[in-house]
């Protein structure tokens, strides 16, 4: 918005004409006047920042700068303390149902340790008594050889003793 006249830099205190190699420029939060050389802008950046007035382009004097920082720092702090808060529980909570989990994964692990541990129990069991099993098989197959060698030898005599 172009000053008047009659307004006056709220820095050096002059009129806007006294000045005529620099604009004025009005501050969006004090609404106050400044001469653009007094808040170290360019007549250009100042024209810029005018023209772009209602396009959502605000422009704050130096006074007023510290002030909403200060007033948006508080308030971003608060949220940001809350919103820490909130991440340091989620967080607390996540952490939970992890430990949860690995201790179930873990009572998982050593009860398969277990039933594998038992199977190959088992399975050495099983693997002697086929050997026994075996083991039998083969001399009970070496009495029959025995037994059949006694048989052919009787039946042999038994033939001749018939002729």
């Amino acid at each position: 918005m172009p000053s008047k006249s009659k307004d006056k830099c709220a820095y050096c205190n002059q009129k806007a004409d006294e000045q005529k190699c620099h604009v004025m420029i009005r501050c969006d939060c004090c609404e106050t006047w400044y001469h653009s050389q007094c808040q170290d802008l360019t007549k250009y950046e100042a024209n810029l920042i005018s023209s772009a007035e209602g396009k959502g382009v605000r422009w704050f004097c130096t006074k007023c700068i510290p002030e909403l920082v200060i007033n948006v720092d508080s308030q971003d702090q608060t949220e940001a303390k809350t919103s820490i808060t909130e991440l340091k529980e989620k967080l607390e909570e996540m952490n939970l149902l992890t430990m949860n989990k690995l201790n179930d994964i873990d009572q998982a692990v050593k009860s398969m340790q277990l039933t594998y541990a038992d199977a190959l129990k088992s399975n050495n069991e099983n693997i002697k008594s086929l050997e026994d099993q075996c083991s039998k098989l083969v001399e009970q197959t070496e009495a029959l050889k025995q037994n059949n060698g006694t048989l052919t030898v009787t039946h042999m005599r038994r033939s001749t003793n018939v002729i």
